[in-house]
């Protein structure tokens, strides 16, 4: 949610008015701590007296409330936000458990900000509102979330929490592999990995070959019915290309003559 703002029109008032004055320019305002951030919507380009530029985005470090005029190519509007909310919010807890936990404190929603360690965030690229626990998809890589309290639709001063790069864990090796024979076709069937969705999907083997070039999201794998003694073994993915340990089946010929009932 932008930051509280009041927007009032200066176009100059004549004797002849225009049928519909020109709109005021196309912005985002957003108040985080002490600082005041405008993003021009569009292409216009404006002017913000006493704020700098940079990355397509005017700043500037004001504590207090604060009135500001933004001038486009044929109006311009003046914009007003409130003091900043001096203080900030309060990590309890912040580990990586396959999943990110946050434990915070301090207010009773936050916003999030994910961004690259040593870079700072940015106010108005995608972020997430939390509550005071919050349990946050995985991710391996190295990382920060810059955390804001809300009040009244206002951010106060940040806080930062970074998570080091980490090894993926190895998805589950997939448990009770089985098949069965239907007409001319083999089924090998297995029970899906129940890990959050973390597994993508399966690697299919056939007596060491390799039969799926990407991996499948089903659990079942239909193959030409084997004539003689084969091993297929099952290797479950996970989001960031690691492997499981291969699940096998082995299928004697005398266990296909009893699934074909002869």
């Amino acid at each position: 949610m932008l930051g509280f703002v009041v927007a009032f029109s200066l176009s100059a008032c004549g004797i002849k008015a225009p049928p519909k004055p020109p709109a005021p320019p196309q912005v985002l305002v957003k108040r985080i701590g002490e600082y005041i951030y405008i993003k021009p919507v569009g292409n216009e380009k404006l002017k913000v007296k006493g704020f700098s530029y940079e990355n397509g985005i005017f700043f500037k470090k004001d504590k207090s409330s604060a009135c500001f005029e933004i001038e486009g190519k044929e109006s311009s509007s003046l914009y007003c936000v409130p003091p900043a909310i001096e203080k900030r919010p309060i990590v309890l807890k912040a580990y990586r458990k396959f999943r990110i936990h946050l434990e915070l404190s301090g207010f009773k929603r936050f916003r999030l900000y994910k961004h690259i360690p040593g870079k700072p965030f940015n106010p108005f690229e995608e972020s997430v509102v939390v509550s005071k626990k919050a349990v946050l998809p995985p991710d391996f890589s190295a990382f920060c979330y810059t955390i804001t309290g809300l009040e009244n639709g206002i951010e106060s001063l940040p806080e930062e929490v970074c998570f080091k790069q980490q090894k993926p864990p190895t998805p589950q090796t997939p448990q009770n592999i089985n098949f069965m024979v239907y007409k001319d076709k083999i089924y090998i069937y297995w029970e899906p990995n129940e890990d959050s969705g973390y597994t993508i999907g399966y690697l299919v083997y056939k007596n060491g070959k390799l039969l799926t070039k990407k991996p499948i999201h089903s659990n079942v794998f239909v193959d030409k019915l084997p004539k003689g003694f084969t091993v297929y073994d099952i290797q479950a993915v996970g989001k960031y290309n690691t492997k499981s340990k291969p699940a096998e089946l082995q299928i004697t010929l005398k266990a296909l003559k009893q699934a074909l009932g002869l």
